[in-house]
């Protein structure tokens, strides 16, 4: 999924979390809480659950940042404008997510500090998802991350 500058939230300064391959908002304490994942069931009710992760793309990668998921490989990602991701989110019990999650975004920058985009991440059940996080200036980071799994 490949996103525009009008689907960003704006420019922002850091937030002071921690930034891997110039994306802030992947590593966030208390994503390991099960407490914060949001239940879903798909048209033919299979179960997921969805963390809500805001992330920030640093100007230093542009032109842009791409996020992948890496394992395991039934976690997918989900952004967009606030106002899309809103209104999958309400609608149809929030089955939008799940049939409009990708297993990559690519994040564009649009000015001289973070661009910010609304979304999350979809998982089977809660777990460790490892992510590639790549850009033409800063090669590529792997991190790990707990999604609901202390």
């Amino acid at each position: 999924m490949r996103l525009r500058c009008s689907d960003s939230v704006g420019q922002q300064g850091r937030g002071g979390e921690t930034v891997i391959g110039g994306v802030e908002g992947l590593v966030l304490p208390g994503s390991g809480n099960p407490a914060l994942l949001r239940p879903l069931r798909s048209a033919d009710g299979q179960r997921f659950f969805v963390y809500k992760a805001f992330l920030a793309v640093s100007a230093a990668t542009a032109p842009y940042a791409t996020v992948s998921v890496v394992s395991p490989q039934s976690a997918k990602l989900y952004y967009g404008s606030a106002s899309h991701v809103g209104s999958l989110a309400n609608g149809s019990h929030g089955r939008g997510l799940i049939a409009a999650s990708r297993s990559q975004v690519r994040l564009p920058v649009c000015g001289p500090k973070f661009t910010g985009f609304v979304g999350g991440i979809i998982v089977v059940k809660p777990t460790s998802v490892t992510f590639a996080v790549s850009s033409p200036r800063k090669g590529t980071e792997r991190v790990t991350v707990s999604v609901g799994n202390r």
